[in-house]
């Protein structure tokens, strides 16, 4: 029983973000590992250090005063991709000493929930992730990307120390997130999934670089065993533009491959200036070319609000609506729609303002808010899905009354 344990687990507790992967007909991406990425991401960035500085020391105190052996394998995964945003030879240490106590004693099993939506939600993160990763196929690059923001986000305040196991679409106010333990489950699988998003934002083949997501920050990678720097700056996800500037000592002929979510109907793109025509391939626009030392290549993906007739789970009733804007669901909380909140509703002629909020009132997170005015109607005013059950508790709504004029 021991050793049928711990085959089960070691792959977890010493897995790679950037190994290679084996090669299919349909795709051969491995990604880029965090550690030969520097994030520099207006929005990523305040996760990242909120992380570092308070979710990390949270989690790894939990797990050496309880060490269950499901929970240390995730938190140890969870380390294994902190690490590479950020060395520390104390933290590895430490690591080291959990897998080389689970190799040589047997850990009692504790009776911990783990099936709740959050962890599925992250276990669903890791799974298209996976299939990217072996396929190629943007599809999935969506699927992960929609996961990340509406249903692994969610799971965890803005400051980073409460978390939550479920995903309402709706609360009477009572919701609130709660602490490391009362949902460790929840946040053990949030703490291994938030530092690891930054290892498939790149991936590499042969002959082509691939752009799965899109966060500011450099990277350096190997395409066609030549060494590229990439330079991304991007105001993604509260628009569509995002600018690849290439580090080249040589020239090189390959390929760019630009994702384009499923969500956008219509783009541009633009090397050094001057506009050009991609060929659409699996979800990428693909660019082959000689790329040359210091390169630009911007793209502009249309982002409308979009209302739309399914929720994060995927369904709704026939007359309520969902706002949406490229990635990201917005919902509308109590704090910000005092007066008539229950008879709020949408109509085919709803407009929509958008607006940047101050970091400082967010935690230091970049946060755009929504304001749907509809004729006749007290207007609207949304926030981003993840963002919500972070002041003052309250109700909150995801799902919307909408009139057919």
């Amino acid at each position: 029983m021991k050793k049928s344990f711990l085959l089960l687990i070691l792959p977890l507790l010493l897995c790679s973000c950037g190994e290679k992967i084996r090669e299919t007909s349909s795709g051969r991406m491995e990604f880029v590992s965090l550690s030969d990425i520097k994030i520099d991401d207006g929005f990523w960035k305040p996760f990242y250090l909120i992380h570092r500085d308070i979710t990390l020391p949270l989690c790894v105190e939990w797990t050496e005063n309880h060490f269950d052996s499901t929970m240390v394998s995730k938190a140890a995964q969870g380390i294994a991709y902190s690490l590479q945003f950020e060395k520390d030879p104390q933290l590895a240490a430490r690591r080291g000493t959990w897998v080389t106590r689970l190799k040589n004693e047997t850990v009692q099993q504790q009776s911990v929930e783990d099936t709740c939506e959050v962890s599925r939600s992250v276990s669903e993160f890791f799974n298209a992730a996976e299939q990217l990763r072996l396929s190629g196929d943007g599809k999935y690059a969506d699927d992960l990307e929609q996961i990340l923001y509406n249903k692994v986000l969610p799971g965890i305040s803005l400051k980073g120390d409460s978390f939550s196991s479920d995903l309402p679409e709706s609360s009477e106010g009572e919701w609130q997130r709660k602490t490391l333990e009362d949902t460790p489950g929840s946040a053990m699988d949030l703490f291994r999934a938030i530092p690891y998003v930054g290892n498939i934002t790149y991936g590499t083949s042969k002959d082509a670089l691939w752009v799965n997501l899109y966060i500011g920050g450099e990277a350096k990678v190997k395409v066609t065993g030549k060494d590229v720097t990439v330079h991304q700056t991007t105001t993604y996800p509260w628009d569509g533009y995002a600018a690849m500037r290439l580090g080249l000592p040589k020239p090189l002929k390959a390929e760019v491959r630009l994702r384009i979510p499923s969500w956008c109907e219509d783009f541009t793109i633009n090397v050094n200036g001057n506009a050009v025509v991609a060929r659409l391939e699996n979800g990428y626009a693909v660019l082959r070319r000689k790329w040359l030392n210091g390169d630009k290549i911007e793209l502009v993906l249309d982002m409308p609000v979009n209302i739309s007739d399914a929720d994060f789970m995927g369904k709704v009733d026939q007359d309520q609506r969902t706002i949406r804007r490229g990635p990201i669901i917005y919902c509308m909380e109590y704090a910000d729609n005092q007066d008539g909140f229950e008879s709020l509703h949408l109509s085919e002629d709803t407009e929509f303002q958008m607006e940047m909020l101050p970091k400082k009132k967010w935690w230091g997170h970049e946060l755009m808010r929504i304001t749907a005015k509809t004729s006749g109607a007290p207007d609207i005013v949304l926030i981003p899905y993840f963002a919500w059950g972070n002041r003052t508790p309250g109700k909150m709504r995801v799902l919307y009354m909408y009139e057919i004029t």
